[in-house]
């Protein structure tokens, strides 16, 4: 009985396990998720230069490197891909990031979807205008439109009477900038809320509007000029130098 009653007395000593056992595992975000995918590429990259980088030094001299000398510089690999990667990497995970995003944020539900364009010229069944892809030159990252005029011409009709169609802005955002190019050329540089940036290449003049205002989607931005036979538009992620290009 004395030992029952030691054990009860010591019952209120009891601790339970600590919770951090009992826990269940952290769900990650979607976005943690791509991060972590990113990270493990950029570390296997590594983790492989690191072992092309050992292949190019022979050993040479009577001693050669026993299999437990050879354990400890991968673990020694490792630890510096380690400390690489704590310390930022070398770029690399960001840009498979970015990339898995791009493609598969919207599916994910971490992205929002590109909102249909509400310009620069209609597109609609009963469009006069068609649009022809293109590849701009020195802007790899870029998807780029040549939108052509695709009119009847009625007898007799000459441009001058033909109406000036309005040029829109696609999506919201802020004018970056307006320049007057040759030949009655005008160009336009948005950048949209979404993330995007837009350079319009076309005939025919500028309306109201000047740099750094706020713009919303399907605001009139200029308008074509009558002989105008083409609009260029390039829409890319980010701003990338390149050259101008030059509408008809």
């Amino acid at each position: 009985m004395s030992d029952m009653s030691g054990a009860s007395g010591n019952s209120g000593n009891f601790k339970a396990f600590d919770s951090k056992f009992m826990s269940r595992p952290v769900q990650k975000s979607p976005e943690q998720k791509l991060r972590d995918v990113s990270d493990m590429y950029e570390k296997h990259f590594l983790r492989e230069m690191m072992k092309a980088m050992r292949s190019t030094v022979h050993e040479g001299g009577f001693v050669q490197s026993n299999q437990a000398e050879k354990i400890f510089k991968e673990q020694l690999d490792d630890h510096y891909v380690e400390k690489w990667g704590e310390r930022g990497g070398i770029g690399l995970s960001d840009m498979i990031y970015k990339q898995l995003m791009d493609k598969f944020g919207v599916m994910m539900g971490i992205k929002a979807p590109v909102a249909k364009p509400q310009g620069p010229l209609p597109f609609d069944a009963k469009s006069e205008y068609r649009a022809q892809p293109f590849q701009h030159p020195g802007k790899k990252q870029a998807v780029s439109y040549r939108i052509d005029v695709n009119r009847a011409e009625t007898p007799g009709e000459s441009p001058a009477n033909k109406e000036p169609e309005a040029v829109k802005a696609p999506w919201d955002g802020v004018l970056l900038g307006k320049r007057a190019l040759v030949d009655n050329q005008t160009m336009l540089e948005i950048e949209h809320d979404n993330g995007l940036k837009s350079q319009m290449v076309f005939k025919g003049g500028v309306s109201k509007v000047s740099t750094g205002q706020k713009l919303q989607a399907g605001d009139t931005l200029g308008f074509l000029s009558p002989e105008a036979k083409s609009l260029y538009w390039t829409v890319e992620p980010e701003a990338e130098p390149g050259p101008e290009t030059v509408s008809e």
